[in-house]
């Protein structure tokens, strides 16, 4: 609902600099999947992909508790990957660098209320899993 246009350009950039480097497309799923996107191989899926880019690096998301993930995303991700039998993988961008982590169990590290304030929206509290920033392997970007 908040993605501007800007946002959505820089995903797409992400996207295709992985989809070339893990050898696979990126292929945006309409929004009733509540997920950014399937990873193919040809016509077969291999992996669910939610892309978030933060403004903090991945040190100040450790020192803020761990990295938060409405429980809603959490569920459509453990649906689709329960039911395809396909991980599932968040892939955050921070100011210092780009990281992912693999689900195909999931477990959080604890479940808290929180949101943003700054707009005005009461749907923006909710409650949301933390995952332990160690979950999160850095993805080395080479020229």
């Amino acid at each position: 609902m908040y993605e501007t246009t800007k946002d959505l350009s820089n995903e797409s950039d992400v996207a295709n600099m992985l989809g070339r480097r893990w050898n696979c497309n990126f292929v945006k799923l309409p929004i009733r999947y509540h997920l950014d996107f399937v990873l193919t191989r040809g016509d077969k899926a291999v992996a669910y992909a939610e892309l978030k880019t933060r403004n903090y690096s991945m040190a100040d998301i450790d020192k803020m508790g761990g990295y938060l993930m409405s429980i809603g995303k959490w569920s459509a991700a453990k649906q689709l990957s329960q039911a395809s039998l396909l991980p599932f993988i968040l892939i955050v961008k921070t100011l210092d660098g780009l990281y992912r982590s693999s689900f195909t169990e999931f477990v959080p590290d604890d479940v808290l209320v929180r949101g943003r304030t700054d707009r005005n929206d009461w749907q923006d509290i909710e409650p949301c899993v933390l995952l332990n920033t160690q979950r999160f392997k850095r993805i080395e970007i080479g020229n």
